[in-house]
């Protein structure tokens, strides 16, 4: 049709209009969030720092967060290099078509790798750099979404309800889908984790636990109210090595105790902070409690996924469920005098950080450290 259009001097179809058209057959987890177009009345663009001008410290948190940095992050640059499923990534880490290059409206032989792709004359290269920006979130047909805090911004706002819910952040980290023939698999599995466990139970969401509340103004000169930091800190591992939220963004996860009963050191791992799985997310994240006697290590629990790509297959999990505690006793040594229980997060291997060329990037974070003489 398309063809027939153009031969008979038919005008061409608007980019836009062709990929939301595409979009709208495939799943939520496919689609960006918005398009970003046509801006917002009262507001001159669409940038993170317009926004910081009024909403100072919400920007300076945001600023900090692996949100801001999840398109610049040096591990993502290389994974959207190994294939032509770029499109997909780009719906959760550029979310607004204002923040992407080119824009798909169809797929060659329905080949997710071989997608038809169109220039966008809309893109905006610096608002991209942001990554998943303030407006990916909260613009939608020129309107500020967000939980409704009353007053009088000087742009158009809508309450949403899915803003005091998980509904907006599944719509990303919830993601599980594979390709027949494909190496490459969404094992995004976090929302689904969390309504298994105890905490969708007791009302408890994502933005509970990963956007704290605090008294402030949720705009500069504005009446105290109870807002939502924008740290986002997730597993503890920074991207950018120094741009990071502070540790009070959230607690780390895991739990750990360590008693000495007779001649064995008995540690106990928890999963008390998380709501779901720990760890969760991307499939080479692990966590690692290493307990050492007099500086010699004894043992590793290792806390985590077990996955084949060709085709893509999990066929081990080790993970603690919300609030899961597992035990492990280490026999004491003769003679040993002093035990130390380490316990680390970790993103990726040393061996596939050194894959992905990525010398230097932050691949783990010492999350515990307990110190225990022997008598």
């Amino acid at each position: 049709m398309l063809l027939l259009l153009l031969a008979c001097g038919g005008s061409k179809p608007d980019p836009i209009a062709r990929a939301r058209a595409f979009s709208d057959t495939r799943p939520t987890y496919e689609q960006p969030l918005g398009d970003g177009l046509g801006g917002v009345p009262g507001i001159p663009d669409l940038r993170a720092q317009t926004c910081g001008v009024c909403h100072q410290e919400i920007y300076e948190e945001w600023r900090t967060s692996v949100h801001s940095v999840a398109w610049i992050d040096p591990q993502f640059q290389e994974e959207i290099k190994k294939s032509g499923n770029r499109w997909l990534c780009l719906n959760c880490h550029t979310p607004l078509r204002l923040q992407q290059d080119v824009l798909p409206v169809g797929l060659e032989a329905d080949d997710v790798e071989k997608p038809v792709l169109v220039d966008n004359p809309h893109y905006d290269a610096a608002l991209r750099d942001e990554g998943i920006t303030c407006a990916a979130c909260h613009v939608r047909d020129g309107v500020i979404h967000g939980p409704g805090l009353g007053g009088t911004p000087p742009h158009p706002v809508e309450a949403d309800p899915d803003y005091r819910s998980a509904a907006l952040c599944l719509r990303c980290h919830q993601a599980t889908a594979t390709y027949p023939g494909k190496s490459f698999t969404c094992t995004f599995d976090t929302g689904e984790e969390w309504k298994a466990g105890p905490y969708d139970d007791e009302g408890r969401t994502c933005v509970d636990c990963h956007m704290p509340p605090v008294t402030r103004p949720a705009a500069l000169g504005g009446p105290d109210r109870t807002v939502a930091r924008h740290w986002w800190r997730g597993a503890g591992i920074p991207k950018i090595a120094g741009r990071y939220p502070p540790p009070e963004a959230n607690p780390y996860g895991l739990g750990l105790e360590v008693a000495l009963e007779g001649r064995e050191l008995v540690v106990t791992a928890t999963n008390a902070n998380a709501g779901h799985m720990l760890p969760t997310g991307d499939p080479e994240r692990k966590v690692f409690v290493t307990t050492a006697f007099d500086g010699t290590p004894a043992h590793t629990e290792v806390f985590g996924q077990e996955w084949t790509w060709e085709p893509p297959t999990k066929h081990g999990d080790t993970r603690l469920a919300p609030r899961e505690s597992r035990v492990h006793r280490v026999p004491v040594p003769d003679g040993a005098k002093a035990a130390v229980v380490v316990a680390r997060s970790e993103r990726m291997s040393e061996e596939n950080r050194a894959y992905h060329h990525l010398d230097g990037y932050p691949i783990d974070v010492e999350t515990h450290r307990v110190e225990l003489p022997i008598e």
